[in-house]
This record gives structure tokens, C-alpha cells and sequence, in this order.
């Protein structure tokens, strides 16, 4: 008799729990919400591109420290290549690029090294200006001395 009452409880015990379990899973109302984000073209932060207007605006400034104008002249000799010449003349669009050359040898944070730099690579990218970009760098190496 005693076994009779201890199966009673135990089978008692076991739908207490079923039922709780049940009670349980359904008054949970929770849903799990998965959310995923889509990557726009707004998201993705973009190269701003160069032109060589910018970079005349740099070298025109007169607050420009040697920083920007060591970054200018890396970016216009690395990514802003001077227009092609017509039948051996410089082009009216090459006169900007040349202006940049005249403004950093012009410029009062440019030192020598800046400018051997600069006569260097921008030569090295654009090898038919030579001559142009020797004498528009000797242009802004004159003003620098009459400034001075």
C-alpha cells in the first residue's frame, strides 16, 4: 500500500510539471526578432576624390603647413597626371598643374627638401612637363627670394 501512495505521488509530481511547462511555454509571448542590416552606398565611406583645384587651394593658402603641402604634392604626382601635350604644346588645362608647382616653390612653409621633392616625383609622372615644371618651380623660387 505504501508503493500504491508513492506512485500516486510521483505520477502526481509529473503532470504538476508537465503542466507548469505548459502553463509556461504558453504564455510566453516573446518573439525573437532577427534584424539585419543592409549596407547602402550611403554607409560606405567613400574616397573623396582629388582635383587639382584642391590641391592649388592647399598650396595658395598661406596657413598650408608642410604636412598638406608634402600630401599635395604626393597626391598630384601619384593620382592627378598633367593632360597630355597637342602636337608637342602644353594644353590651356596644363596651365593649373603648372600654377601648382609655382605655388609650392612660392610658398613660405616649403623648404628645399620639399621642393627637391617635389621637382622629383612630379617629373618622374609626367616626364614631357621637364622643362615647364623646371621653369615654372624657378618662377616660384624668384618670388620666394623677392618676398623674402
Amino acid at each position: 500500500m505504501n508503493e500504491k501512495y508513492i506512485l500516486i505521488f510521483v505520477i502526481l509530481i509529473i503532470i504538476v510539471v508537465i503542466f507548469v511547462v505548459l502553463l509556461v511555454i504558453l504564455n510566453n509571448n516573446s518573439k525573437v526578432i532577427i534584424k539585419t542590416k543592409t549596407i547602402t552606398k550611403k554607409d560606405i565611406p567613400s574616397k573623396k576624390t582629388i582635383s587639382i583645384k584642391d590641391m592649388v587651394e592647399i598650396a595658395a593658402r598661406r596657413d598650408s603647413s608642410e604636412a598638406d603641402l608634402e600630401k599635395a604634392i604626393d597626391d598630384v604626382a601619384s593620382q592627378l597626371p598633367f593632360p597630355k601635350k597637342i602636337k608637342h604644346r602644353v594644353p590651356k588645362e596644363a596651365k593649373i598643374y603648372l600654377n601648382f608647382v609655382l605655388l609650392i616653390a612660392s610658398h613660405r612653409n616649403c623648404n628645399a627638401k620639399m621642393i627637391a621633392h617635389m621637382d622629383k616625383v612630379i617629373k618622374q609622372a609626367n616626364p614631357d612637363y621637364a622643362r615647364e615644371i623646371d621653369i615654372y618651380e624657378n618662377e616660384g623660387l624668384r618670388e620666394r627670394s623677392k618676398r623674402i
